[in-house]
C-alpha cells in the first residue's frame, strides 16, 4: 500500500526480538500511541521469530542473512544487516515506510545503524543504544539508552518513549524533501577555518545566483558525506573550494575523507571547480608525532597542531587531483591561487612554501593531460579570487549574468 493511501505513517521498527523483543513491543505500542503503525522487524541472528514480526529471519534470508553458529557470529550480524538495509530501501522506495527506529546494545545498535545508513538523506532514521558512535556521514538521530536495553525499568522506558515521541514528529514532516528545491538548485562546497575568508564570499556570489549552496566541513566526514550526495544526484554542481582531505590521506593526518575522495562529480557528469584549499594542511593529535618533529607545526587550537605539508606530499595530491579530473565526464577546472592556498600559506606565514605550492601545480598539469588549469596571482582567501572561482562554476552551469541577484 502506497503511503498516500495509509490514514496512519508506518515507521519500521529493528530489534533482536529473541533477546529485545519486550522492548521493542513496548517502543511499538508508544509509537500507536502517536498515530504511527511500527512494522516489527526481526535482526536475531539464531531460532525462529516470534509469530508478531512483520519482517522475520526467514523473510531477511531471503536476502542473505545468515545464522549465528560457532565462528560466524561477525559474518551474520554483517550479513542481517546488509539484509535488512536491502529490505528497508525497498520499503522506503515502495512508500511502505515513513520512518525507521533501531534499538538494541552492542550487536543490535550496530546492525541497525549499519542497516539504516544506506537510507536516503532527509528520512527519518533513529538508533537508541548502549554504544553510540555517530560517523558524522549520515543523518541519524542517536539516542544514549543511558541503562542498557535490557528488561523494561523506568529510565528505559522513558528513553523508549522519547524515541517513540522524535520519531512520530519526524514522520509528521516531509520525511523525503526534493534533492533540489523548487526553482533553486543546490551546489555542492567544501570549507575549513584557514579557507574561510575566501570560502564565504564564493558562497555568497554562488547564493547571488540563485543557488541553494550546501557547505561540508572538510574533516573526512564532511568530503564522505559530499561524495556519497554527489553521487545520488542531489547537486547540479560542485565548487571543492577546501581539498585538504587529499592531503591528510596522502600523509596519514586526521581529516581523511578516504581514497574515493574526489570521484563522484567526474563519474556523475556534475561540473566542478577544484581548488587546493589548504592542502598545504596536515592535521595530527597533540603530541606532534615524531615523523613530524622537524617539519613546521602551527598550533590552530589548543589542542590542534597542523604540520605543513611537504613538497612530495603536495606534488601526491596535484596528480590526484589531475587524475580525477582527467576522467571528468563533465566540465571541469582546476584553480589555482598562486598567491597561497590557506591562511597559513602566505607572505611570512607559518606555512609559506613556494617549492611545495609549485611542486602541486606541476603535478596537477602533468596529469590533467588537456584538462582545464587556471592560475591566479592571488591568495586563496582574497575576494576577487574567490568570485573568480564561483564564476567559473556558474559559467559551466550556463548561468547568464542578466539572471543574477546583486
Amino acid at each position: 500500500m502506497s503511503q498516500h493511501h495509509r490514514e496512519t505513517p508506518r515507521v519500521a521498527v529493528l530489534a533482536t526480538l529473541d533477546t529485545k523483543g519486550d522492548e521493542a513491543r513496548f517502543l511499538a505500542d508508544r509509537l500507536r500511541s502517536r498515530g504511527v503503525t511500527p512494522l516489527l522487524i526481526d535482526l536475531a541472528l539464531t531460532g525462529t521469530s516470534p509469530d508478531d514480526a512483520d519482517i522475520t529471519r526467514a523473510d531477511l534470508a531471503r536476502h542473505g542473512a545468515t545464522d549465528a553458529s560457532g565462528d560466524d557470529r561477525t559474518a551474520a550480524m554483517e550479513s542481517t544487516a546488509t539484509a535488512a538495509a536491502d529490505v528497508l530501501r525497498s520499503l522506503v522506495d515502495e512508500g511502505e515506510i515513513q520512518g525507521v527506529v533501531g534499538i538494541g546494545g552492542g550487536t543490535g545498535g550496530w546492525m541497525s545503524q549499519r542497516a539504516v545508513e544506506p537510507l536516503p538523506f532527509g528520512f527519518p532514521k533513529v538508533v537508541v543504544t548502549t554504544v553510540v558512535k555517530p560517523s558524522g556521514e549520515h543523518d541519524i538521530v542517536f539516542i544514549p539508552s543511558v541503562v542498557d536495553v535490557a528488561g523494561l525499568n523506568v529510565l528505559l522506558r522513558t528513553v523508549l518513549g522519547h524515541a517513540a515521541s522524535a520519531l512520530a514528529g519526524m514522520v509528521a514532516g516531509d520525511a523525503q524533501p526534493s534533492p533540489v528545491e523548487e526553482g533553486r538548485p543546490a551546489v555542492a562546497m567544501t570549507m575549513f577555518g584557514v579557507t574561510t575568508a575566501g570560502g564565504d564570499v564564493a558562497r555568497a556570489t554562488l547564493e547571488a545566483a540563485g543557488f541553494d549552496v550546501v557547505v561540508f566541513h572538510a574533516t573526512g566526514a564532511g568530503g564522505r558525506t559530499m561524495e556519497r550526495l554527489i553521487a545520488d544526484g542531489r547537486f547540479a554542481g560542485v565548487l571543492d573550494w577546501t581539498t585538504t582531505e587529499l592531503v591528510q590521506h596522502v600523509a596519514g593526518g586526521l581529516c581523511d575523507a578516504g581514497a574515493e575522495r574526489l570521484r563522484a562529480a567526474a563519474e556523475h557528469g556534475v561540473p566542478q571547480v577544484v581548488v587546493p584549499g589548504a592542502v598545504d594542511v596536515i592535521n595530527v593529535l597533540p603530541p606532534v608525532p615524531d615523523e613530524y618533529a622537524e617539519r613546521v607545526t602551527h598550533w590552530h587550537l589548543p589542542t590542534v597542531p597542523l604540520v605543513r605539508a611537504s613538497a612530495a606530499e603536495s606534488a601526491a595530491v596535484g596528480r590526484w587531483i589531475g587524475e580525477r579530473l582527467s576522467t571528468a565526464t563533465a566540465p571541469a577546472a582546476v584553480l589555482i591561487p598562486r598567491g597561497g592556498f590557506s591562511s597559513l600559506d602566505v607572505a611570512g606565514g607559518d606555512f609559506e612554501d613556494e617549492a611545495a605550492d609549485a611542486a602541486f601545480e606541476t603535478a596537477v598539469r602533468t596529469a590533467i593531460g588537456d584538462g582545464t588549469v587556471i592560475t591566479s596571482p592571488l591568495h586563496i582567501n582574497d575576494a576577487e579570487f574567490a568570485r573568480q572561482a564561483a564564476e567559473t562554476l556558474l559559467q559551466m552551469l550556463d548561468v547568464p549574468r542578466q539572471d543574477r541577484k546583486e
